[in-house]
């Protein structure tokens, strides 16, 4: 008697609290939900996110024009952006922050076995890069294998059976000096094989694959030689053939490709601006043969870049996610300094003009000719700039006058491009060209905040003014604090179910930053981090994966009531799908009575879960990759069912309805 009078007390609680925790749906549509809203940012000089990342280059300084400045891979590592070393400008005709050249040092290249190498300007293949490598073998003995040594990014990923293209320039002084190519284990061991290769004359592009014959992860590149000679070196480039597009890093490419970005924001963000006119990001720079391209140094997080992830290899990569670019466009404001006066500005209007012919003209017009040559003859299709990042000075002749100049001249020449402005980001906005009388087809809206904000962030933008533009949410996260957690995915999701509760403004978003090197850090808190051969996610790369999976294409008025502000859902439809989604920023779970008012639903559903016993604090590692991880199942539905809402937890539920033309 007394376990039936308890099981009943249980019983009745439990309906009294699912009675008032209630999600109550109905067949209405609000508005329909843009296809953009899960777009992505890559900026693609940050944390070694290309270099040492995503572009799949293996050697570091292939070009030999680092010379010193900033951070040297495999000599030095960062672990915290908070450690990140941030250099000053010396020396004439220097920007802000760029150091001078050392024109000695070719790190992090090494000579071994008796072998002397320095730097050299008075030959070249290519007079962009003046830089080469001399090397004096110095060899005495048969076997003397010496030569040059490279670590890569903080150490080369060397896997059983994996191939290896390798291409460099050489000459010789005279006669012929035979090399070979090789990985080698951190011991020195072997990893690879590979054929001998027959210098001789002059400049000359060499070719070879080797194949790995052994795994390790901290392997090193050597080139060596039995021969007493002298050779030099320039473009020494090794990429692994399984590299996508034979661009890009296979496992990190997945790992966006799973996200299935609306649209991809390329390049930056500040590395767009850089400390000046030198160290901004010049499109015109990065394309044509990369081994010709000058690089430059970016000194909006403090190293050297070939810019072998130029213009072009950024279009790829869209193409590749089969999603689209949304390019950013230099204003005329580097970080920290005046704009550019106006007069002296239509450079850059006309350089974003250039940008989209070299994109999308055809092949016999000036710079779509040269996207051709460079092996894409079809059109990319660009159909999205964004003008300026972040920019605060709003007098007329500064923002104003820089975003009329160069949408002007890009709306006269390609009338149908979506232009995205600089929106809001902390300073005042009084004086923005989206505020008086331009035409912004949107803006741009960045937020970074503690877990504990964000969570309280759901109705961000329920009282938007809704005459001012649509929005892109192109930067945010809950990274103050650097908790890089469960509890920051959930208080993300919240935030991000506001800008689907308020779809009739907010047409696109993108977490920031997306990639990190954890060897080259400058910024903390990143969606996807890796080394040289394994990478984690933050449990928010699978909270998006799954919003992005029960993407809406109309929003359904829904309710809900019993809870307060850390428990936030929508609901929506998608074809067939009726779409429910629901984030709880809570150490106390809840039961929630969903009702759906007008649509004859199946008695089926299918749900995605993120959440961990391990509670807010739960994060994944290298060492564990998968500690948080998203959990699928099914569960009962109908007209009125129950879901279990976990503490700390993202939950989307996809339910079928049941009708003649869903």
């Amino acid at each position: 008697g007394v376990l039936a009078m308890y099981s009943l007390a249980v019983a009745l609680a439990l309906v009294a609290a699912v009675a008032g925790q209630q999600l109550s749906i109905q067949n209405q549509q609000k508005f329909p939900i843009s296809p953009l809203l899960y777009s992505a940012f890559f900026e693609s000089e940050i944390n070694y996110g290309s270099e040492g990342g995503l572009y799949a280059e293996l050697i570091a300084n292939r070009d030999f024009e680092t010379l010193g400045r900033g951070l040297i891979p495999s000599v030095e590592s960062v672990a915290s952006g908070a450690d990140a070393p941030y250099h000053a400008g010396e020396g004439a005709g220097l920007d802000p922050h760029e150091p001078p050249a050392n024109p000695q040092d070719f790190r992090p290249w090494s000579a071994i076995n008796g072998a002397t190498i320095t730097t050299d300007t008075s030959t070249q293949p290519f007079p962009t890069n003046p830089t080469v490598l001399k090397v004096v073998s110095n060899c005495k003995a048969p076997s003397c294998a010496a030569g040059v040594h490279n670590p890569g990014y903080w150490g080369i990923a060397a896997r059983t059976g994996m191939g290896y293209n390798l291409t460099f320039y050489a000459k010789v002084d005279a006669g012929t000096v035979r090399v070979q190519a090789r990985l080698v284990s951190s011991s020195g061991q072997p990893l690879t094989v590979g054929p001998q290769i027959a210098l001789t004359g002059d400049w000359a592009l060499y070719s070879v694959a080797i194949t790995a014959t052994a795994t390790d992860s901290a392997a090193v590149f050597e080139l060596i030689t039995n021969d007493d000679g002298t050779f030099w070196l320039d473009s020494v480039s090794l990429f692994p053939a399984d590299a996508v597009a034979g661009l890009f890093r296979k496992d990190i490419f997945d790992q966006i490709s799973a996200m299935k970005p609306g649209f991809v924001r390329v390049p930056g963000g500040n590395y767009l601006e850089g400390n000046g006119p030198r160290t901004r990001w010049n499109w015109k720079n990065t394309i044509g043969a990369r081994q010709a391209r000058p690089g430059h140094y970016n000194s909006a997080w403090g190293y050297w870049v070939t810019d072998g992830m130029g213009l072009y290899e950024l279009l790829m990569l869209t193409e590749a996610l089969g999603s689209q670019a949304q390019m950013g466009i230099y204003t005329g404001y580097s970080m920290g300094q005046q704009y550019i006066p106006l007069d002296q500005s239509q450079v850059f209007a006309q350089d974003a003009v250039d940008l989209v012919e070299y994109a999308n003209g055809d092949q016999s017009s000036k710079w779509g000719s040269q996207r051709a040559a460079a092996g894409h003859p079809q059109p990319f299709g660009l159909s999205r700039l964004e003008v300026g990042n972040e920019e605060a000075l709003m007098g007329p002749n500064d923002y104003p006058g820089h975003y009329r100049l160069i949408t002007q001249a890009v709306w006269q020449a390609y009338p149908n491009i979506s232009i995205t402005a600089s929106g809001r980001w902390g300073p005042s906005i009084d004086g923005s060209p989206c505020l008086t009388g331009q035409k912004c087809d949107l803006w741009d809206d960045h937020y970074y905040r503690t877990p504990d904000q964000m969570a309280g962030m759901g109705g961000q933008y329920d009282g938007y003014n809704r005459s001012w533009p649509d929005v892109f949410v192109g930067e945010f996260a809950a990274n103050v604090g650097n908790h890089p957690t469960l509890g920051a995915a959930v208080a993300e999701a919240i935030f991000m179910l506001g800008f689907e509760a308020n779809g009739d403004k907010v047409k696109a978003s993108s977490f920031a930053p997306l990639l990190r090197n954890v060897a080259g850090t400058q910024w903390n808190y990143d969606l996807i981090n890796f080394n040289s051969s394994q990478l984690f996610t933050l449990p928010s790369h699978s909270m998006q994966i799954m919003l992005r999976e029960a993407l809406n294409e109309n929003l359904l008025t829904s309710s809900l009531t019993g809870t307060d502000s850390s428990t936030k859902a929508t609901a929506g439809v998608s074809g067939n799908k009726l779409n429910i989604k629901i984030a709880h920023y809570s150490s106390t779970p809840l039961t929630l009575n969903v009702t759906i008012d007008g649509l004859n639903v199946g008695t089926q559903g299918q749900y995605a879960l993120l959440t961990s016993s391990q509670g807010a604090e739960a994060a994944n590692s290298l060492d564990r990759p998968a500690n948080v991880a998203t959990e699928y199942g099914t569960l009962t539905s109908g007209a009125t069912f129950l879901v279990k809402v976990p503490a700390w937890s993202v939950q989307t539920i996809a339910v079928t309805m049941i009708c003649d033309a869903c």
